[in-house]
C-alpha cells in the first residue's frame, strides 16, 4: 500500500480528526506502523504483554476469549481504537482480536508519541482518554441494563427480594 492510500485510510478515521496534517502526513510515511491481515488472522492474542494501541483502518474484527472461543464479545470495524489504550501500562491481554476479513491496522507504541512535537502527544493522550471515557460510559449503560433485567428475571421467578452485590 503506497502513502497516498495510508493516508487516505487514516484521514478517514475520527481519532485522527485532530491531528495537523504534517504529523499525519509523516505518520503515514511510517510503513513499520501499518500492518495488514488476512480474514482469521490474529491482531490481538489474550496473554500477550505488548502494549501497543491500534486503530482498525480498513476491514471488520472480532473480540473473542480463549475461555469460549466460539462467542463473539464484540464486532469492531473500521475506526475501533482497541488494544491496551493506556500505553504506560503492561498488563496481560484479556481478548483477542481477530481478523474478519482482510484489515488494515496502524499500531502506536511509545516510540511513535515519543516522536511528536509537545502539542501532538497531548492531542494522543487527551484521544486516549477520550476512549476511555466513550467504553466506560457504554460498559455503565451495559450493567445498568444487566442489572434491570435480572431483577425482572428475579421477579418473575417470585424472588422479589432477591439481591444481588453490585459492589465491585
Amino acid at each position: 500500500m503506497i502513502k497516498q492510500e495510508r493516508l487516505k485510510l487514516m484521514q478517514e478515521v475520527p481519532f485522527f480528526k485532530d491531528i495537523d496534517s504534517f504529523e499525519l502526513d509523516r505518520m503515514a510515511d511510517c510503513d513499520d506502523y501499518f500492518l495488514y491481515f488476512k480474514e482469521g488472522e490474529y491482531i490481538i492474542h489474550q496473554g500477550e504483554s505488548e502494549t501497543p494501541v491500534y486503530i482498525l483502518l480498513k476491514g471488520k474484527a472480532i473480540v473473542t476469549r480463549n475461555q469460549n472461543p466460539n462467542s463473539e464479545l464484540a464486532k469492531m470495524k473500521y475506526g475501533a481504537v482497541f488494544g491496551t489504550v493506556s500505553i504506560n501500562e503492561s498488563p496481560l491481554r484479556q481478548t483477542n482480536v481477530i481478523a474478519q476479513n482482510d484489515a488494515v491496522v496502524f499500531k502506536i507504541e511509545n516510540d511513535l508519541i515519543e516522536s511528536f512535537d509537545e502539542e501532538t502527544s497531548k492531542k494522543f493522550c487527551k484521544l486516549r482518554k477520550d476512549v476511555l471515557l466513550e467504553r466506560l460510559e457504554k460498559l455503565t449503560l451495559v450493567v445498568a441494563d444487566l442489572k434491570a433485567e435480572i431483577a425482572l428475571l428475579a421477579v418473575e421467578e417470585g424472588e422479589e427480594n432477591a439481591e444481588f452485590n453490585w459492589d465491585f
